[in-house]
């Protein structure tokens, strides 16, 4: 083992007190209590100052809207804190002793200057927290320590292994693929689905032009990012696999799903459940499922969430296409999802474009290794690693018969959605 790295989800994180070992569990970063703190936060320092200096847009799930619920609901936890970690910072930690990030994980704490890679005086202050209490920060392919004994002994790694930071999951998957240049864009799909594009950073970003996208520091020296997605993506299929077919696996899914024709006899689903996706950011969106008749059956229900999350990520991709003014030409895929056909076939003739799936699906955890060899010098450079491990495995094409049913399909999704937001205001929190 010439060093190890880490890619892991944003925003999740815990406290540790002074003897190293936690004061808190682990907030998960979908966690809803960040939204009581989030709207407190907002009334002090506006959505637009935050976005010019962090790149994120007006979301419940970073990590500052964690670190304040507990200093609010928890003191007692708060006042034994040292250390506020994400969960890579907190690996690294374990592994090293050492308290470390990213640069790329560090951008969604709400709390780090993307433009000056460093944490934000003015949203410390806004936050009442030191500095102190946050980790260092560095450019991911960067050494910040070695495996110690203690860490050997519970591992059974060898001491002295270098450890190398690495960075969020999607991007590290978005290295991997190669996307690092303007009019690439990468599919990453997990519990979440993410749209990554590489962006020429701005001095002054302008958060309505943007249209609910978030900026940060890419895993790559000098890169930044454009990222939209779907919060519920593989969730949504997670969710009724276990509430309607009682655990039965994907498989059968999927099955079910080709059992109906494209359309879903007239069934869509907006794939809300954990919020709404860009160019509308809100938070409070809820999912819901649309046109629902007595004639319905499961498998329509299951072909409309294929259905609902294609049209969705495909939104959200024209809508990024707008902002950066371009067109990509075709998508690079990574993630469990690559495993469903079905939701590929579906997906490539929404959007219309070529679906490319690398050799290695799972791209986060080979980003990570290939930031490892960058930092021990196994690689020469970023674009060396990249060059040496990324493979195209298979290739999904728009079906031409599927592209002119579901542009129809898309058209009516598209007035559909904004429908649902409203009735979801109506509905309330919950």
């Amino acid at each position: 083992i010439l060093s190890i790295s880490v890619a892991s989800m944003g925003e999740a994180g815990l406290l540790l007190g002074e003897d190293g070992k936690p004061v808190t569990p682990i907030m998960a970063w979908f966690d809803v209590r960040g939204k009581e703190t989030m709207e407190e936060w907002y009334s002090v320092i506006s959505p637009e100052r935050c976005f010019a200096i962090t790149g994120l847009n007006y979301n419940y799930i970073y990590s500052v809207y964690k670190i304040l619920w507990l200093k609010k609901h928890e003191p007692e936890a708060f006042a034994k804190g040292r250390k506020w970690l994400c969960v890579p910072d907190y690996i690294y930690y374990c592994l090293t002793g050492e308290y470390a990030t990213d640069y790329s994980i560090a951008s969604r704490t709400m709390l780090f200057d993307i433009h000056k890679r460093q944490w934000s005086e003015e949203l410390l202050a806004v936050a009442d927290i030191s500095q102190e209490l946050l980790p260092t920060p560095y450019q991911s392919g960067t050494v910040i320590g070695s495996v110690t004994e203690k860490a050997a002994e519970e591992t059974g790694l060898k001491a002295g292994i270098p450890v190398v930071v690495g960075g969020h999951d999607h991007i590290c998957g978005a290295f991997a693929a190669g996307v690092m240049e303007p009019g690439k864009v990468l599919d990453s799909m997990g519990t979440s689905e993410s749209l990554v594009a590489a962006f020429t950073m701005v001095p002054d970003m302008d958060m309505s032009i943007m249209q609910g996208f978030n900026v940060g520091c890419h895993v790559v020296p000098g890169c930044h990012y454009i990222h939209g997605g779907v919060d519920s993506g593989g969730i949504s299929f997670e969710w009724f696999r276990e509430q309607f077919e009682d655990g039965a696996d994907y498989a059968y899914l999927i099955q079910q799903a080709q059992n109906s024709q494209p359309g879903a006899q007239g069934m869509f689903f907006v794939p809300h459940l954990r919020g709404g996706s860009p160019s509308v950011r809100d938070p409070y969106s809820k999912a819901g499922f649309v046109g629902v008749r007595d004639f319905h059956t499961k498998a329509d229900f299951a072909r409309s969430i294929h259905e609902g999350l294609a049209c969705e990520l495909t939104q959200i991709m024209r809508t990024m296409e707008d902002v950066l003014g371009l067109e990509f030409s075709e998508i690079y895929a990574t993630g469990g999802g690559t495993k469903n056909p079905l939701w590929m076939e579906i997906k490539c003739s929404v959007a219309g474009k070529p679906i490319n799936i690398p050799a290695i699906r799972e791209a986060t955890l080979l980003g990570a290794a290939l930031l490892g060899g960058v930092g021990v010098g196994a690689y020469g450079s970023y674009r060396e690693a990249v060059a040496a491990a990324h493979r195209v495995e298979q290739r999904y094409l728009p079906d031409k018969e599927l592209q002119s049913v579901y542009q129809e399909v898309y058209r009516k999704y598209t007035a559909i959605a904004p429908l649902v937001r409203e009735v979801s205001r109506i509905v309330g929190d919950f």
